[in-house]
């Protein structure tokens, strides 16, 4: 692409997204802003991802050791933790900022001194793919435009979104329920200010452009660091226009084929990941045409896992499979059962019953959990499951719980996709409240209810480093020997080319006890077969019958002769074998004779 195609094309992005506005200037200011003007344009990478590809998400400090710089304790850890398996690792936001884990700053170009600096990111990337966070939707109630927007100076004053007393705002869907609008005192006098999230986190208004220029400079920034892959935080509400639900709009996916061009044009190894928490149709819309987001959350994906371990029943889970679009080109999932939110529960509108997500949230209280809401014109419904990953299926250590806890994440990594696994998930941290005697600041100051501000903490707890030794050690080692057995699990699909998160999977509908998929086939020079038992009784497995549901027009041979090796125990099945499976255990059946070498060793915690 020649620079006159790259303004070609951002002046019809814009020209889309400001369509009162003449661009000439805008364009010139823009690709100034990510210094794309008056330099070659480098082509876009093919590859972005194989199977070696496996990211962590973490928090700077959610490991920290005395005297030590917490991202450097944070980067000794992860290669103590896991070896050689990790390649990317997301760290959630490093910035200054007031509330919400994070996700209310006050200087997006800054990196929190508590923290580390822009060079411990910079040292990250030398030995990780480092992916960062771009909130986009909002700043802090402290970031130096509300400053300017109560004094009525530029550029804040313009910068912020507001609404006026009788805007009808009945259509508008938010993820929480507190007040949407908060007032501030103004030279002008009193004006209404849009907060979608809290009183702490003050909507940005794109229709600005000088909002959209302050974000590139983030992501300039961002990029010289080392920084290559980018979550849009909260992307869904970037762009509002009243009489509609203020979600997922036009513009809002024209920004994102803006920035999708530009990262394309400033380095080609770049990779976009959308974070929609929206029920599944509208979240893969931002795959576009291949011409949005690299990769997508798949966010139907940890709901759907929870009621299939704790159901006992694969059902919706394999109907969702075997329904799911295949990506276009050069896009796929970012896949995950844990992170440092809740387990999102409108991403399985249509997909589970009323009864069934009833059931998820009382296991949830039942684990020691709760659950969190959000506002629809008809009222207040059920939003996400608040409660650690580890004490949802493993509880006190309960072995079959732990069955289904490590069954969860071998599922994950068996799907089409980039994998991604919570820190705290690695660690099988239990679910921590923060003690109301201690509210956040936003709490005091701004009066929100202290148990919708604590919810989310409840999975977002900050252990020392000693703390993390004792935990792995705690129950005989318990967690120790679960996350032992998680990497070799990850170090084995990473030698396997049916793993590509690019290859075929085909749904294998093999009953409601266990949960089938199979990745690969003639194309990948490999094709693997995972059944897991997704109950927490033995089962038994006819073989034969399990070949003859392999459809060999789509996913490559079927059982052969010579029978096939599960790559997880190195047993090889042959037609007419059964094969016993104990709760919660899976099998990866390849169909070839040939077996993929795991290229490391994992190294252990100090």
């Amino acid at each position: 692409m020649t620079e006159g195609d790259l303004r070609s094309r951002v002046g019809r992005h814009l020209e889309f997204i400001y369509p009162a506005m003449r661009t000439d200037r805008l364009v010139d200011d823009v690709l100034s802003t990510l210094g794309l003007d008056g330099t070659e344009v480098a082509a876009a990478a093919d590859l972005r991802w194989d199977q070696h590809d496996v990211a962590v998400i973490t928090y700077a400090d959610s490991i920290t050791e005395a005297g030590k710089v917490p991202m450097q304790t944070m980067h000794e850890l992860l290669d103590d933790l896991t070896g050689d398996v990790v390649s990317v690792v997301h760290v959630l936001p490093f910035y200054p900022a007031t509330s919400d884990g994070g996700f209310a700053i006050t200087d997006h170009r800054a990196v929190d001194p508590r923290l580390g600096s822009w060079d411990d990111i910079t040292d990250l990337a030398e030995t990780y793919t480092v992916m960062a966070d771009l909130v986009v939707n909002h700043v802090s109630a402290d970031h130096p435009w509300m400053e300017q927007f109560c004094g009525g100076e530029e550029p804040g004053s313009r910068c912020l979104l507001t609404a006026e007393p009788e805007d009808d705002l009945s259509s508008v869907v938010r993820p929480r329920t507190t007040p949407l609008l908060r007032e501030i005192e103004t030279p002008d006098g009193p004006r209404l200010l849009w907060c979608t999230f809290s009183f702490d986190q003050i909507d940005l208004d794109f229709a600005e452009p000088e909002v959209l220029l302050d974000l590139l400079r983030t992501v300039a920034r961002l990029v010289d660091a080392g920084v290559r892959w980018f979550r849009l935080d909260a992307i869904a509400y970037l762009w509002k226009e009243l009489g509609t639900s203020c979600v997922n709009l036009p513009q809002t996916h024209e920004f994102v084929k803006l920035l999708r061009t530009l990262l394309d044009a400033r380095c080609p190894d770049s990779v976009i990941i959308t974070e929609t928490n929206v029920p599944h149709d509208q979240n893969v819309a931002y795959w576009g045409e291949g011409d949005e987001a690299h990769l997508v959350y798949n966010f139907s994906l940890p709901p759907l896992v929870a009621h299939t371990m704790l159901s006992g029943s694969s059902v919706a889970m394999q109907q969702w499979l075997g329904k799911l679009e295949t990506p276009p080109a050069g896009t796929s999932f970012f896949n995950f059962i844990a992170s440092h939110d809740g387990i999102g529960l409108r991403p399985v509108e249509g997909l589970l019953s009323a009864a069934e997500i009833n059931r998820l949230i009382a296991a949830a209280h039942s684990a020691g959990g709760t659950h969190s809401e959000f506002d629809t014109p008809a009222g207040p419904k059920a939003y996400e499951l608040n409660v650690s990953l580890w004490d949802l299926f493993a509880g006190d250590g309960d072995p079959l719980g732990v069955a289904q806890f490590l069954a969860a994440h071998t599922i994950m990594l068996s799907l089409a996709g980039v994998p991604a696994l919570y820190v705290h998930a690695l660690l099988g941290t239990p679910s921590y409240w923060t003690p109301i005697s201690e509210p956040p600041r936003i709490v005091t100051e701004h009066g929100l209810p202290p148990v919708e501000q604590n919810k989310r903490t409840i999975n977002r707890r900050k252990i020392t480093l000693d703390e993390a030794v004792d935990l792995l050690g705690a129950q005989d080692g318990i967690r120790r020997r679960t996350l032992v057995e998680l990497v070799h699990r990850m170090l084995i699909r990473r030698a396997q080319p049916a793993f590509h998160p690019d290859s075929p999977q085909v749904s294998l509908e093999a009953g409601a006890r266990v949960f089938g998929v199979i990745r690969g086939g003639r194309d990948w020079g490999q094709t693997v077969v995972s059944v897991t038992n997704v109950t927490r009784e033995q089962l038994t497995i006819d073989m034969e019958a399990l070949s003859g549901l392999c459809p060999a027009d789509s996913a490559g041979a079927r059982f052969s002769d010579e029978g096939c090796l599960d790559l997880l125990d190195d047993r090889v099945y042959v037609p007419g074998s059964y094969a016993s499976l104990t709760a919660g255990q899976t099998m990866w059946l390849c169909l070839e004779a040939e077996r993929r070498e795991p290229a490391s060793a994992q190294r252990l915690p100090r």
